[in-house]
């Protein structure tokens, strides 16, 4: 398969380089026969969307690309119909899937009309998270939406923790930021509110043995500043015990990629429970989930009283399972998976059976999970 990417991107492999790397290593595997980068938003920015969709349709043409891919294809842009259909309509009639990467609300910011245009358009949408998230695009026409979530960055978080016999700097260290809204009708608005009383009650409970990290904490005794993304590892292996943040949404399944990388960290993750991330992510073998701040505070207490060379055992355990199942690659292979046996399905005249999903944890939910895959059109 000769695939063209366009990225969410200025520079595609500083932007994306879990992605950028999971598509080359997909080519030297021979799973596809080509990979164009194109990071639409450095090309947009500079010569305008008129000639974002020329140059694609341009390159699309000159590779003979059977797929194009728009990554992540929300945020400033513009009314994509005419260049997503000139891409269709090219000789190779390439098969367009495109990604959703942020979380969205029900009521409150919706998923941008720009997306919505490109899912209706696409032949396989795929989602981070899948409930009234899916139900919304199914309403504005769109079909083939599949269940793909967030993956660890194989190539900024895959190098192993160096062993040390020195104790924890921290019982407990959380990253994210203090998001803010005052608008209480949005989804936003209450996220934030739990978040900050998470942050509250672990801040009380640990003191200055909770390590608090990203923007907007000012005035926490806890609070350690931010730190740059790429480094969330060397605050994670600081802790004994890390702990997942609010998500930014509650569809069904949803999980951003901090769970991913903070497992990859080799450091057990207590995190808030998301309806379907169970069968994403193994309860209690790769994470912890709990449904309230009282329900966490008392998981990693008993994670802290368990013998230090035991819990360091779960967490590099957990970390092997990630590397092996939930990095980017991995996303990358399943997804041109699902579109290579969608497209040879469609040029030979058959129906195309609806994907099984492998990063799925359960062996039955692989075959049938409730709503990860929804209105799949053969």
């Amino acid at each position: 398969m000769r695939l063209l990417v366009l990225y969410q991107a200025r520079d595609a492999i500083r932007d994306h380089p879990g992605y950028h790397d999971g598509f080359q290593r997909l080519l030297a595997e021979g799973a596809l026969s080509a990979h164009v980068a194109m990071p639409y938003y450095r090309i947009s920015a500079s010569r305008g969307w008129i000639a974002l969709w020329d140059e694609a349709c341009a390159a699309a043409r000159k590779m003979g690309a059977d797929a194009v891919f728009l990554q992540f294809f929300h945020g400033p842009i513009p009314d994509p119909s005419e260049g997503i259909r000139r891409i269709r309509n090219l000789p190779n009639k390439p098969t367009v899937f495109t990604s959703l990467g942020d979380p969205f609300g029900r009521w409150t910011k919706r998923v941008p009309e720009c997306f919505r245009v490109a899912s209706k358009l696409s032949d396989v949408t795929f989602l981070t998270g899948m409930g009234f998230i899916a139900r919304q695009l199914v309403g504005c026409g769109s079909t083939n939406l599949v269940l793909m979530p967030h993956g660890c960055c194989q190539v900024r978080f895959a190098s192993s923790p160096i062993p040390t016999s020195d104790p924890p700097d921290f019982d407990v260290v959380f990253i994210g930021g203090r998001n803010q809204s005052r608008n209480p009708l949005g989804h936003v608005f209450w996220v934030s509110r739990l978040r900050a009383a998470l942050v509250k009650a672990f801040s009380k409970r640990y003191g200055r043995r909770f390590g608090l990290f990203g923007n907007g904490w000012n005035g926490n005794a806890s609070w350690q500043g931010s730190i740059p993304f790429a480094d969330q590892h060397e605050a994670y292996r600081k802790s004994a015990v890390v702990l997942g943040g609010m998500p930014g949404s509650f569809n069904d399944y949803y999980m951003s990629d901090r769970p991913f990388i903070a497992i990859a960290s080799g450091v057990p993750l207590v995190d808030y429970w998301v309806h379907g991330v169970d069968l994403i992510l193994e309860p209690k073998r790769d994470v912890r989930l709990e449904r309230s701040i009282r329900e966490m505070l008392i998981l990693c207490d008993q994670l802290l009283e368990m013998a230090s060379s035991d819990r360091v055992r779960l967490g590099l355990e957990a970390r092997e399972r990630v590397l092996a199942h939930h990095t980017q690659y991995h996303r990358c292979a399943e997804m041109i998976d699902v579109v290579k046996t969608l497209r040879e399905a469609r040029l030979s005249g058959r129906n195309a059976p609806e994907p099984i999903l492998r990063f799925l944890s359960d062996a039955k939910a692989a075959v049938s999970a409730p709503d990860a895959i929804v209105a799949w059109k053969r």
